[in-house]
């Protein structure tokens, strides 16, 4: 079993992240303060989202 890796701040999610829609698309990260990150800035995290 492999653990994503949060793309904010590179920690291990291991219950599954936060989703955050980003251009469209969306983007797991770790934690609520990686997904104020991404909201207040999509345009830096909108290559990583899925």
């Amino acid at each position: 079993m492999s653990i994503e890796k949060c793309p904010v701040c590179d920690w291990d999610m291991k219950d599954g992240g936060i989703k955050v829609r980003v251009a469209g698309k969306e983007l797991t990260v770790c934690c609520d303060e990686c997904a104020a990150k991404v909201k207040a800035n999509p345009n830096a995290y909108a290559a990583e989202a899925k």
